[in-house]
């Protein structure tokens, strides 16, 4: 602590300047002093930037992050998820397109109600069955109405 302040000061070990405690993160871990961490914010922040430019790194989050999701939310293993590609020719199970549409990757479509996975979709079939809700008589209705007003009678 400063002499004349209450507020706590710390040295930041990358940096070495003495900052207010406010400018260092909290710790997850209770091991560090104060629990807070030895470098600043400004210095964490400097370091973050710098690796996120460095050539590959955005990508390799991209498809981790992808790959956590698809299997804590939707219960894809990343075997099941090629699996499935591969099963349906390594497109849409819906309309066959080899485009996945959206962000470049094929959706994981799973459902709703048992959580259970299903198939892989592109963008578009699955934002589609997203709007009906999994609902099997909506999509009749709109496979009906299609059919009344369609060109090729």
């Amino acid at each position: 602590m400063a002499y004349g302040s209450d507020e706590l000061t710390l040295n930041c070990t990358k940096c070495g300047e003495i900052k207010p405690e406010s400018e260092f993160s909290r710790e997850s871990k209770n091991t560090r002093r104060n629990f807070r961490r030895t470098d600043c914010k400004s210095c964490v922040y400097t370091r973050q930037k710098k690796r996120a430019a460095e050539p590959g790194v955005r990508e390799h989050r991209t498809k981790t992050r992808r790959v956590w999701s698809r299997l804590n939310k939707y219960g894809f293993t990343p075997g099941l998820y090629e699996q499935r590609l591969e099963e349906q020719g390594n497109a849409c199970a819906i309309c066959k397109t080899k485009e996945p549409g959206g962000r470049g990757q094929f959706h994981a479509d799973h459902d709703h109600k048992t959580g259970r996975p299903r198939g892989v979709l592109c963008h578009s079939c699955n934002v589609s069955l997203g709007g009906f809700k999994d609902n099997l008589e909506a999509l009749a209705a709109a496979i009906e109405y299609l059919k009344k007003y369609s060109e090729d009678k």
